[in-house]
């Protein structure tokens, strides 16, 4: 019996994920991505202990863990004195309760691993600039079209092609991204940049009316990763990755405790970008027949929980078990669907809620956040599907 085949668009952390997931399961994987060439912005990312589960179980977690920093605490800051007002224990509590760590990872390391663990499965999986034009789906099969009258048909399609996703608008319609008022500036500070006493021993968040600003340490790469937030009334932009003049976002910051803007005034301009940040309302269902969406093609959310590539990563372990087994792929996408919906469109909304406590319009991030929202109690691997 020869294997079955999957398509995936998208060679994001997602997309990986989910073909990582399938060739393990035995199936052939096909990804296609738009990008000429392979590589993921640098940047800091939260991987919280439901997200270590799911790199645990893809067997990715080996490839990465020299590239992990396993922060003693997260502190929140006073806005202007700059003074300690909580703390979260990491580390090795955060072991002990969640059986897994709680890390930061520089963007670049994770998806290297992810693609090392792809090729060794399947080595010819990938394919580079290979856009998505379109996708016709039948009963027993679904075909995707490329560019110079390149298709491909195959038993399954995951839409892993982000908020701006070509499948997900070929089957749900182009509806438009909502901007969020809100814009994101973000920057990696060699810590040889970084000015006396402004280097958290693990992260620190401070937070006042319009205003929020993120940074933690990627110990291995000895860089500090940080990203200051604030509210924009428009933005004209398309890409999410505009360079920036670091003396823009600081002089928002100049009536903040010192640290923050002195941080964004020894960044680097080449390592300053800066985008606006956009979601949709969520979907009723990730499930299309043969079609399934996965990541920011299903639920794409603000950044205030620390849960978006997390979500994704859950998704292609799911979506794997589910399919695992089953002769039924349409069965088993809508099964997918049902596990993953309720999740991914809560967190939709509640990094939304989130947004607003992180800029000082309502409730308090120190009570309320992704760990008191029982996130990181997720288990991807043996959630009932």
């Amino acid at each position: 019996m020869s294997k079955r085949e999957a398509i995936v668009v998208g060679a994001g952390i997602g997309g990986l994920a989910a073909a990582i997931a399938l060739a393990r399961s035995d199936w052939k994987v096909r990804v296609l991505e738009r990008a000429a060439e392979l590589g993921e912005v640098g940047a800091g990312l939260t991987l919280s202990p439901n997200a270590m589960r799911t790199l645990a179980w893809l067997g990715v977690l080996p490839k990465l863990e020299k590239a992990l920093f396993l922060p003693p605490y997260q502190i929140s800051e006073d806005p202007v004195s700059g003074a300690e007002t909580g703390r979260i224990v990491r580390g090795a509590r955060a072991i002990e309760q969640y059986g897994v760590p709680y890390a930061f990872v520089h963007r670049a390391d994770l998806h290297t691993a992810l693609v090392s663990s792809l090729t060794e499965l399947q080595p010819d999986a990938l394919q580079t600039a290979t856009p998505c034009e379109s996708v016709e789906a039948s009963a027993m099969s679904v075909r995707v079209a490329s560019t110079g009258g390149r298709s491909w048909t195959a038993d399954l399609v995951v839409a892993a092609d982000g908020l701006r996703s070509t499948v997900r608008a070929a089957l749900v319609g182009a509806d438009p991204a909502r901007y969020t008022g809100f814009v994101a500036w973000r920057a990696l500070l060699d810590y040889s940049r970084c000015p006396a006493g402004t280097l958290p021993a693990g992260s620190a968040v401070t937070w006042g009316l319009g205003r929020c600003f993120v940074r933690y340490r990627l110990e291995p790469r000895q860089l500090l990763n940080c990203v200051a937030f604030a509210r924009q009334k428009a933005w004209a932009e398309e890409s999410w990755n505009v360079p920036a003049d670091p003396e823009s976002p600081a002089r928002l910051f100049d009536d903040w405790h010192p640290t923050l803007s002195a941080l964004l005034r020894a960044s680097p301009r080449d390592r300053c970008f800066q985008w606006g940040l956009f979601d949709r309302d969520p979907i009723p269902t990730y499930a299309y027949g043969r079609v399934a969406l996965l990541g920011d093609a299903a639920h794409p959310m603000l950044p205030f929980l620390g849960q978006g590539a997390a979500l994704a990563l859950e998704d292609a372990v799911v979506l794997a078990r589910s399919l695992s087994g089953s002769a039924d792929v349409t069965q088993a996408v809508a099964r997918y669907s049902a596990v993953r919906q309720p999740r991914g469109s809560a967190a939709q909304l509640e990094s939304r809620e989130a947004a607003l406590r992180l800029h000082g319009e309502g409730g308090d991030p120190k009570t309320v956040n992704e760990e008191t929202l029982d996130y990181f109690k997720y288990d991807a691997t043996v959630v009932a599907v």
